[in-house]
């Protein structure tokens, strides 16, 4: 007797689905536009946070990119020094008897993973 009783209550239920009934007969309509007013903050909740992704992988790739870019500016200041005070140095080091000489190519960097 309670499977039959279960079973007309799930007929009924897509009965009203289909009829776009359901919402009135679980009592649902009174709180439509809560439930309408949920889901858009959802839905908003979604877009910021998809968007906040977004900008911290943009601030991840600018921070890379800086990195490059310090270490760029870096060889070409040393570069810059080099060209203005290369015939100095080379004949300081020559009168003292060094073998030291200016570095052929800018120095490794190492990569953390």
């Amino acid at each position: 007797m309670n499977g039959k009783r279960i079973g007309e209550t799930l007929l009924s239920i897509v009965k009203a689905l289909f009829k776009g009934e359901l919402l009135i007969r679980i009592g649902a309509d009174k709180y439509f536009s809560h439930i309408i007013y949920a889901f858009l903050l959802i839905g908003l909740l979604m877009w910021v946070d998809y968007n906040v992704d977004q900008a911290l992988i943009e601030v991840e790739n600018n921070r890379k990119v800086l990195s490059e870019l310090k270490i760029y500016h870096a060889e070409k200041t040393s570069e810059l020094v080099r060209l203005n005070r290369v015939s100095t140095i080379q004949a300081n080091l020559k009168a003292l008897g060094s073998d030291v000489d200016i570095a052929e190519k800018p120095a490794t960097v190492i990569i953390k993973k």
